[in-house]
């Protein structure tokens, strides 16, 4: 049976809820309330001092035969911006040092957010796609923040001083306004809905194709091994297309927007306030004075105006991007009020082993007699109905080495997934000690090999290293690589241990990346040492020294080896044969053999030259 499953259809994340989105933003904005509110002070201030500056200059203007009057004004002018300059630069340095910090703690939150997800959330999801949410969030974060404090907050604060002059002077053209800014206000809102749900599925769209771009270059090597250039192209052209028409809807609802928003304020608002502010004039119901005034505040309010629509799209724009990234990601939950738990460490330190490093009336996590899992039975997630492993029962103790083997598709892997703790069991349970254990506890007893090591895009010694969650020593990744026999290779390379292997370890062979994987075993140093055919890369002088380092690394342990080439096994006391995901043989093997059963087939067969 395989263990391929085939994950929900990409972007149709459940209970993605746009509002849980800006929960979350307002969950950090209540925590942090301080800091925000008094930037949003010191910048509505700022912003009132600038919108008084229309009727200033309309009072110097006619101040011809004042000078005293004319220098008050002059003065007021150049108080006012003065004081305009400290308020907005002192909030520009208070943003830089107390609120970009949080747009990186709100990524940072959701960073680990997605790292304490179940590892079903990883296989059902590209991670190229995850990725570029993830780093998008911050980004859209302090767009978000932006447009409301370079573009909304502005406007809000400088329309109650110009309501206030126009009431004053002129209270006719304070109604106007009045008037289009509820109109304007109703007619963008309706326009605004297209442009939000264009944009939505144009993220979705672009981060599905940045994904792909992200999986075509990380299989570099298939797509050179197959000339599959050509194919990759294509494929990458053929998205193109669909994202590049995506664009343009887009671009065609952003552009009616931004041709609607002119039309209201260079035809509409400027016609009704030049007129009537003419004709009030003309019939002596306004002065000169007050005239400029209405004049002067339209376009000072036509500047304001334009940085209100701008940002009304750009906010529209980004919160349409951060929904659709935060709901992929985290669906309805509010990650800043209910943030991740704090995560056992993926490997355990001596310390933890020994109980030394376990709080109090936490239970040790070690494995000092045995391993036993009792009537384990388990399906996937996307398919509860169909059992991959059915009633499976086997106990492994301290000091012995199990095989486990059987035809490709039977449940070893799955198997090897539960023991990792990457899944909880459907039913059944598995102990340690006699005691039941929770994935977490399972995943910090073991050191696992597997067949196929991917390792990061980082140096010989991180990777080594990785085997253990606090720093390490050099001269103890130096013992973990002799032990390996990788040691002497490494130091053949001019940067040794500081070599970098490239992406997922491209520039090693994978005999040098499994002899890396044995290494990082013998460095975690743990109860449960689990094999996945870890020697299938290595040619047979060097399957024989690391296989006097294994049984070093098993002295006195407990350990689980997958073999598809049963010749691996001699070294095992046990083997258990699983044939559709249930335990079906049991014994050495001699006994089994002797039995004539499955395993005795498939060890003909092999003998034979033929392939499980």
């Amino acid at each position: 049976m395989s263990d391929l499953r085939t994950p929900p259809v990409d972007g149709a994340a459940p209970n993605r809820t746009p509002d849980r989105a800006f929960a979350a933003l307002r969950s950090l904005a209540r925590r942090h309330w301080g800091r925000f509110v008094l930037v949003t002070i010191a910048r509505a201030v700022a912003a009132a001092l600038l919108a008084l500056h229309p009727y200033f200059l309309a009072e110097l203007a006619t101040s011809t035969d004042d000078p005293d009057r004319a220098l008050r004004f002059l003065v007021l002018l150049f108080g006012t911006g003065a004081v305009h300059f400290v308020l907005w630069t002192g909030a520009d340095f208070y943003v830089s040092a107390r609120i970009i910090p949080l747009t990186y703690e709100f990524k940072r939150t959701a960073f680990d957010t997605v790292w304490s997800e179940e590892y079903q959330r990883f296989v059902d999801r590209p991670s190229g796609k995850v990725a570029s949410y993830v780093n998008d969030l911050r980004n859209h974060t302090e767009s978000l923040w932006d447009a409301a404090h370079y573009g909304f907050l502005p406007v809000l604060s400088a329309i109650p001083v110009y309501v206030v002059l126009l009431w004053q002077t002129a209270p006719g053209n304070a109604l106007t306004y009045g008037l289009f800014l509820v109109g304007a206000g109703l007619i963008l809102s309706l326009l605004v809905g297209p442009v939000h749900a264009r944009q939505r599925h144009l993220t979705d769209t672009t981060a599905s194709n940045t994904g792909r771009v992200f999986d075509s270059y990380a299989n570099f090597v298939n797509v050179f091994s197959f000339r599959a250039q050509a194919k990759e192209i294509t494929r990458n052209d053929r998205e193109l297309d669909g994202l590049i028409t995506d664009d343009v809807r887009f671009s065609y609802a952003l552009s009616s927007y931004w041709g609607v928003a002119s039309a209201l304020i260079r035809i509409g608002l400027w016609g009704a306030v030049m007129a009537f502010s003419w004709w009030q004039f003309d019939q002596g119901r306004i002065t000169f004075t007050a005239m400029v005034v209405s004049i002067t505040v339209l376009l000072d309010f036509t500047t304001q105006y334009w940085g209100l629509v701008h940002n009304l799209g750009e906010w529209f724009d980004k919160s349409a991007a951060f929904r659709e990234a935060y709901g992929y990601l985290f669906g309805d939950r509010d990650i800043v009020a209910d943030p991740p738990p704090d995560r056992v460490p993926a490997s355990a330190t001596v310390a933890d082993r020994t109980g030394a490093g376990a709080g109090a009336g936490d239970a040790p996590v070690a494995l000092r007699q045995a391993l036993e899992v009792r009537h384990l039975s388990f399906a996937y997630p996307d398919e509860p109905d169909r059992l991959v492993l059915d009633d499976i029962s086997f106990r492994v103790a301290r000091g012995e080495k199990l095989g486990i083997v059987g035809r490709s598709g039977e449940g070893k892997s799955t198997l090897i997934k539960l023991l990792l703790g990457f899944y909880g069991p459907t039913s059944g349970e598995i102990l340690v000690d006699g005691r039941p254990v929770d994935p977490d506890e399972l995943t910090r007893l073991q050191a696992y090999v597997p067949q196929d090591t991917s390792l990061f895009q980082e140096t010989i010694d991180y990777n080594i290293g990785y085997a253990v969650p606090e720093a390490t020593t050099p001269e103890r990744i130096r013992e973990a690589a002799d032990r390996a026999s990788i040691a002497d290779f490494i130091d053949s390379l001019p940067a040794g241990y500081e070599t970098m292997v490239g992406e997922r370890g491209i520039k090693l062979s994978l005999g040098q990346r499994q002899r890396i994987a044995i290494a990082r075993a013998f460095l975690a140093d743990a109860d449960l040492v689990i094999l996945d055919e870890a020697t299938s890369a290595l040619d047979s002088e060097t399957e024989a020294r690391i296989q006097d380092a294994l049984d070093q690394l098993w002295q006195g342990r407990a350990a689980i080896v997958i073999a598809h080439r049963l010749a691996t096994l001699n070294h095992v006391d046990r083997i258990i044969v699983l044939d559709n995901g249930r335990v079906v043989e049991e014994g050495t093997k001699d006994e089994l053999l002797a039995a004539g059963g499955l395993f005795a087939g498939l060890w003909d067969l092999q003998q034979s030259g033929l392939q499980l």
